[in-house]
């Protein structure tokens, strides 16, 4: 008997026996708290079993330890307390293997990150782990709209979908996954990126950011025209050269770009030799060069491009939207 009671040593049989019990107790709850730190997963995951288990446990030992020391041996009191304890000793092993059980059954939602690059892409970065076989994480990237709700207030609507995957898990039931994406142009400041295992859940973006969802501002400032003007002068006739460029334009509402050129005659009198009124492409930017013919009947050209006015002035005001430059008719 004593091989088997190695706490209730010396103590009286039953509660001895009780008090023999509770290393098993602590072999199998050891047991568990080894197990990849389980017992932490445990906590936090299920916290009333987990809690139970141990409490239960210490209420055993407390049991046992009346029965031992301040009960007679073979009184009604003893078995009583003997009795409590064995069944405080099997709900504690119950509690313990379920919350366990419970644990390793348990799926860790998947993170997902964004991260603006150099240049026009993000890179999307999803992480998963204790997923089955059977699991499959589903990604989405898309564009996030500024626009009113129902009741005016702002909020971020989703637009074009930019990207979507489905991801299965290796042999260790993990997800690690990096991919770069174009950001295209658009009238969007914000992406935003979901990820989730089974059914799609609602839209995130409004309450912020949470595990499986994020939200990044990609600023894109709009770009002043940048004009550059030179002459050409191995033809007969001085020909002007204009290399016109603008980035980030927006689309909706749609911004052209009007390029005037103006030739100044020695008398200060103008004329109006070429005009445009240019459509920026899909990206919303421009990359145009053309072509004047000046001749020798002015001394100098004024050319001016404007995204803010339809009928700008040369030389113009200061004004975000325009630029220009005035140059002498080089003599041939």
């Amino acid at each position: 008997m004593a091989r088997f009671l190695p706490v209730g040593k010396g103590v009286k049989g039953p509660a001895g026996f009780m008090l023999a019990a509770i290393p098993a107790l602590g072999a199998v709850l050891t047991g568990l708290a080894i197990t990849g730190s389980l017992v932490g997963r445990m906590a936090r995951d299920h916290p009333l079993a987990t809690y139970g288990a141990f409490g239960l446990a210490v209420l055993a030992i407390f049991a046992g330890a009346v029965a031992a020391f301040a009960l007679d041996d073979g009184s009604t009191e003893e078995r009583a307390a003997v009795y409590s304890g064995l069944a405080l000793i099997a709900t504690s092993l119950l509690f313990g293997v379920y919350a366990g059980v419970q644990t390793w059954g348990d799926r860790a939602q998947p993170s997902i990150m964004l991260t603006p690059k150099a240049g026009k892409t993000v890179a999307v970065t999803v992480r998963g782990t204790g997923l089955r076989s059977s699991d499959h994480i589903v990604v989405e990237v898309e564009q996030l709209i500024r626009k009113p709700n129902d009741s005016g207030r702002l909020t971020w609507t989703p637009g074009q979908p930019l990207y979507g995957a489905s991801l299965g898990p290796d042999d260790d039931g993990r997800i690690q996954y990096t991919v770069d994406i174009p950001v295209p142009a658009g009238d969007y400041d914000d992406l935003g990126a979901r990820a989730w295992v089974g059914d799609e859940p609602r839209p995130c973006y409004a309450r912020g950011n949470t595990t499986g969802c994020v939200r990044v501002h990609v600023p894109r400032p709009q770009e002043r025209p940048q004009l550059a003007v030179s002459w050409e002068t191995f033809v007969r006739a001085p020909r002007l050269l204009v290399h016109l460029t603008a980035k980030n334009l927006p689309q909706r509402p749609s911004r052209s770009m009007t390029l005037r050129v103006y030739g100044i005659a020695a008398d200060q009198t103008r004329r109006n030799l070429a005009e445009w009124s240019l459509a920026p492409n899909a990206d919303g930017e421009f990359d145009r060069r053309l072509a004047v013919v000046v001749g020798h009947a002015f001394a100098d050209v004024c050319v001016v491009a404007s995204t803010s006015t339809r009928g700008p002035e040369c030389p113009a005001p200061a004004e975000d939207g325009t630029v220009w430059s005035q140059l002498a008719v080089p003599v041939v």
